[in-house]
C-alpha cells in the first residue's frame, strides 16, 4: 500500500510523559537477549504503535488514498494492521531508545542505531512478547464483553480493543430507560427509511446489521447479513455502506468473492489479517457457498495461511461480513450463517430513482448521534434485563441473545425471519430433494444397484428408459454414461439423516458382502 499509508496516532496513557528522557541501552553482542528485552520493555513504555496479533506483531495504519490490492478495495481513511517488519522495528526503536555502543578505540560510548540482529532476534520470539494482544481496532465506542461501555479512547487491556479517534465522543448513558431506547431506535429506522425493504422482517435485519457493525468486537461471533434485490440500482451496496459506516467511520471494505475455495480464502484470510472491521463480499452471482467463510463466522479464532510463508497465524475473526447481489443465494452450511435483507424498488429502473438527502452524507454528519443510539438500544436491553429470544441461533448465541433480542423487546419483527426464505432457496438442497424424491423407495439398495439401473437405460432407446429421471437427477455423479460411485456414495454419508420435504436418506444395515443398505424413509 506503498506511500498511502500514515502511522496512526495512540491516545492512550500508555504514552510516555512529555519531557520524559529516552531510555538508554548500551549494546552489548554477548548481551543480546538482555537488550532485546529491555528495548520491548522501553517500547511498550512508550506507548509505542506495536501490538502482537497471534504469533505477529502489527501496527495500525491510515490508508491516505483510496486503494485496490489482492482483491480487496478500501477507501481513504480506513484503518488496516499491517506487518511490524525488521526495518520498522528497528526505526521505531531507534526513535524511542538511545542506543550506544563502547568504543574501544577512543575508551568511550557512541550513539548508534538500534542493531538489526536486536529487531531480527524480537521477530524471531514469535508470540514471546510483553505488547498487547490487539483483538480490534475501532473508531467509536462500543461494548465490552460484559455489556458494559467501552468510551475511553486508547488500549482496553482486559478487551484487546483499541479505540483510536478524533471525535470528541460524549458520555454514553449507563442506565438509558426504556422510553430513550425507543426514540434511539427510531432514530435508526430513521436513517433507513429510504430503503425499499420488502417486508419488515427485512428492515429489522438491516437494524440488526447496524447494531452489530456498532459492537461486533464484543460478540464472540456473527453472522454474515446478506442485502438481496432483484435488479441494481436498489441500493444494496449503499445499505452496507451506512452500517460501515457507523461501525468505522469509513465504507466498507470491499472483497471480491471468486468462486474456487481457494482463492476466496486467500482474500478473506487477507483482511483478516489486515484488521478490517467491515468487510463486504460485492456482487455476488452465484450460490455463495465456503466452508472456510462458514468457520470465520462461527468460530473467534481461524488460522490463516501467511501468503508465501509455510506457516499458519491464528487471527481473531472480529469483523462484521456481507454479501450482496441480485436475487443473491447462499448453499450448504452457509446458509444458517446468514441474515437476510430484501429490497425491491418495484420499479424498471431503481438507479433513477431521486432523494432528497444523501443516506451516506447523513450517515457520516450524525456518526456520533447514531452510534449513541445504537448503544443506548443495547444497553437499555441489558440494563433493564430484556426478555431473550429462545431458542438462539445457534453458534451466534451471543449475537442472538444481545443484538437479535434487543430489536425484538423494542418491537421489531424478528430479524431471522427470512431464514426459512434463506434455507428453501439453498440450490444443494433443491439438488438434493431432486434425488430423494427420484431414488428407489420400498426395498433397501445399495450403491451398485443404483448404478445397474443406470446402465441399463444407457443401453436403451429413449421410448424404453425406465429411469431417466433418476439418471437426470444424479447426471453431476454420471461419467461418461455410468455412476461414480465413490462420489455417490460420499453423498449419502454426507446427506444421511437430513429431512428435506419431509423424506430422508437412512442407512438400513448391510448386505452379506457388508455393503451399506441405503433406503428412502418418509417422516
Amino acid at each position: 500500500m506503498g506511500g498511502g499509508m500514515n502511522v496512526l496516532p495512540l491516545t492512550s496513557g500508555r504514552h510516555a510523559p512529555s519531557g520524559a528522557r529516552r531510555p538508554v541501552i548500551q549494546y552489548v553482542e554477548s548481551e543480546l537477549p538482555l537488550c532485546v528485552t529491555l528495548a520491548c520493555k522501553a517500547a511498550v513504555d512508550a506507548g509505542a504503535p506495536i501490538f502482537a496479533r497471534g504469533t505477529s506483531l502489527v501496527r495500525p495504519v491510515h490508508i491516505d488514498t483510496t486503494t485496490h490490492t489482492g482483491g480487496v478495495s478500501r477507501v481513504e481513511g480506513a484503518t488496516v494492521l499491517v506487518p511490524v517488519d525488521k526495518a520498522a522495528l528497528v526505526d521505531i526503536f531507534t526513535a524511542l531508545i538511545d542506543w550506544q555502543k563502547w568504543n574501544d578505540r577512543k575508551g568511550e560510548t557512541r550513539p548508534i542505531a538500534c542493531p538489526s540482529i536486536v529487531a531480527e532476534t524480537v521477530l524471531s520470539r514469535r508470540g514471546d512478547w510483553p505488547f498487547p494482544q490487539l483483538r480490534a481496532v475501532v473508531s467509536a465506542p462500543t461494548l465490552r464483553p460484559d455489556g458494559t461501555v467501552l468510551e475511553a479512547k486508547g488500549f482496553d487491556p482486559s478487551t484487546g480493543i483499541l479505540f483510536a479517534s478524533e471525535l470528541d465522543w460524549p458520555a454514553i448513558k449507563q442506565q438509558p430507560s426504556r422510553k430513550a431506547a425507543e426514540a434511539a431506535l427510531a432514530a435508526l429506522r430513521g436513517l433507513l427509511s429510504t430503503f425499499p425493504f420488502v417486508g419488515d422482517a427485512d428492515r429489522s435485519a438491516a437494524l440488526a446489521m447496524v447494531l452489530t457493525a456498532v459492537v461486533r468486537p464484543c460478540l464472540p461471533t456473527a453472522p454474515l447479513f446478506g442485502v438481496s434485490a432483484p435488479t441494481p440500482g436498489t441500493g444494496k451496496s449503499k445499505l452496507v455502506d451506512i452500517a460501515a459506516i457507523l461501525g468505522t467511520g469509513q465504507a466498507a471494505a470491499v472483497l471480491s468473492a471468486p468462486r474456487e475455495e481457494a482463492e476466496l480464502q486467500k482474500h478473506v484470510g487477507s483482511v483478516l489479517m489486515a484488521g478490517d472491521a467491515f468487510i463486504t463480499l460485492d456482487n455476488i452471482e452465484y450460490p455463495l457457498r465456503s466452508e472456510f467463510l462458514c468457520q470465520v463466522l462461527t468460530q473467534g479464532v481461524v488460522a490463516v495461511r501467511v501468503l508465501g510463508e509455510s506457516r499458519n497465524l491464528k487471527l481473531p475473526t472480529g469483523s462484521t461480513f456481507c454479501a450482496t447481489g441480485n436475487s443473491l443465494r447462499f448453499a450448504g452450511d452457509l446458509t444458517r450463517r446468514v441474515v437476510l435483507i430484501n429490497l425491491d424498488a418495484r420499479v424498471e429502473r431503481p438507479e433513477d430513482r431521486t432523494f432528497s438527502v444523501d443516506v451516506t452524507a447523513v450517515a457520516k454528519d450524525r456518526r456520533i448521534e447514531l452510534v449513541t443510539a445504537a448503544l443506548t438500544v443495547l444497553r437499555a436491553f441489558i440494563v433493564h434485563s430484556g426478555e431473550r429470544v429462545v431458542p438462539p441461533l445457534g453458534s451466534f448465541e451471543g449475537w442472538s441473545d444481545r443484538v437479535r433480542s434487543a430489536l425484538v423487546w423494542l418491537g421489531e419483527v424478528d430479524p431471522l425471519a427470512n431464514s426459512g426464505k434463506v434455507r428453501d432457496d439453498d440450490p444443494e438442497r433443491e439438488r438434493t430433494a431432486t434425488i430423494l424424491n427420484t431414488l428407489p423407495t420400498g426395498e433397501p439398495w445399495t450403491v451398485s444397484k443404483i448404478a445397474k439401473m443406470i446402465e441399463m437405460d444407457r443401453d436403451q432407446s429413449p421410448d424404453f428408459r425406465r429411469h431417466e429421471a433418476l439418471s437426470d437427477a444424479l447426471a453431476e455423479f454420471i461419467e461418461r454414461g455410468s455412476l461414480h460411485k465413490q462420489r455417490f456414495g460420499l453423498f449419502l454419508r454426507k446427506q444421511a439423516g437430513r429431512i428435506i420435504g419431509g423424506r430422508r436418506i437412512v442407512v438400513q444395515g448391510h448386505d452379506r458382502a457388508k455393503v451399506a443398505l441405503w433406503a428412502i424413509e418418509t417422516i
